[in-house]
């Protein structure tokens, strides 16, 4: 097993979130500017509007939300649906994962040890097969590429393939020893790799599913009272259902997280979701970021902060300076506009120009 030591810290920040409506994203780079002579400063004022809510599904509630699946959304705030059930009225309350295929979302029912398609909307689930022979399913992941639906059996430490016509399983391999503890499966297309948590040693690691070769990706440090729960690879990000135990309330409570790889920190998105057991999430919809970039005109001209909306921008010589502003979710680009700056005479001593937005 190859090894490579890092360390995450899952850090407290703001989360992020937007208010938004259903209409489509889409930015304003703001009116055209012609420079007074002498000046080589000004700044970009730009607008993002309607992004995309933070919005995500967790399962299954606490307290009075016990067996619902919870649905997150920055407009609508926080729905229950349910309690999770099959035709016959028996409780499908412990939902190991959630795993979306081709507009169809799959379910790990761990104590009855069944796969099964769920209703978002009433909370029916409906089995694909027979019951499993696994008393500890958690974590499912989907390889679209392969058309493969994979599961782990916390128990027996087997990486399965599972048929979902029928619900029967296939023995990829055997996982470490060590790693009793799995929780969480992400499949990246990247990389055609198998991401997993592992909650005994509290580490992330990889496998790919075709040479069985296991690597250590970074350690997750989410101590005693917090557990890395599921994870999900969603635009290319790994993301995570970031659950946290409170001793004197008695209470789980859980944060979506994006785990970034480079950078080894999680960024908290949307809010703290109090009373849910996190074994299971699906992320539908994140909001875009503006991102300014120079598209034409002469080269270098320094654009100050080009995530923010607001910005000044210099320049080292005169010409017709193009800015487009994107509205960016981490690679994609989903909206763009253009604007024109031109800067007519450089002064004789420097810079000059608006010292603060206009």
């Amino acid at each position: 097993m190859t090894s490579y030591r890092r360390s995450l810290a899952l850090a407290a920040l703001p989360f992020l979130s937007w208010s938004a409506t259903a209409q489509t994203v889409s930015v304003n780079a703001g009116a055209n500017q012609q420079l007074p002579a002498g000046h080589a400063m000004t700044w970009l004022h730009g607008q993002l509007l309607n992004p995309s809510p933070v919005d995500f599904w967790m399962a299954d509630g606490d307290g009075a939300n016990e067996d619902k699946l919870l649905k997150w959304n920055d407009v609508t705030g926080l729905t229950a649906v349910g309690p999770l059930k099959n035709a016959g009225g028996q409780l499908y309350g412990w939902p190991s994962d959630l795993e979306r295929v081709q507009g169809i979302v799959y379910g790990l029912e761990t104590f009855h040890r069944r796969l099964y398609t769920l209703d978002d909307q009433t909370g029916l689930c409906t089995d694909a097969g027979p019951a499993l022979n696994y008393t500890r399913l958690f974590g499912m992941s989907y390889d679209a590429a392969a058309n493969k639906l994979y599961a782990v059996d916390q128990k027996t430490r087997k990486l399965l393939e599972i048929d979902r016509s029928n619900a029967l399983p296939l023995v990829v391999t055997t996982l470490p020893a060590a790693h009793s503890d799995i929780r969480g499966l992400a499949f990246c297309a990247a990389d055609s790799k198998l991401y997993y948590c592992d909650n005994a040693t509290e580490t992330l690691q990889r496998i790919d599913p075709v040479t069985k070769v296991i690597e250590h990706v970074l350690d997750l440090n989410d101590g005693p009272n917090a557990i890395v729960d599921e994870i999900e690879f969603w635009e290319g990000e790994l993301f995570c259902s970031y659950r946290s135990y409170d001793a004197q309330t008695n209470v789980w409570s859980a944060q979506l997280a994006r785990i970034d790889l480079e950078e080894e920190i999680a960024i908290p998105y949307g809010p703290v979701i109090n009373d849910v057991s996190a074994h299971s999430f699906v992320l539908r919809s994140l909001p875009e970021i503006p991102r300014w970039v120079q598209v034409g005109g002469p080269p270098n001209a320094t654009i100050a902060r080009p995530w923010q909306l607001d910005t000044p921008v210099s320049f080292t010589r005169p010409g017709r300076y193009v800015f487009e502003l994107r509205a960016q979710l981490f690679h994609k680009v989903k909206a763009t506009d253009t604007m024109v700056v031109v800067v007519t005479q450089l002064p004789l001593g420097g810079n000059s120009g608006p010292k603060s937005a206009q």
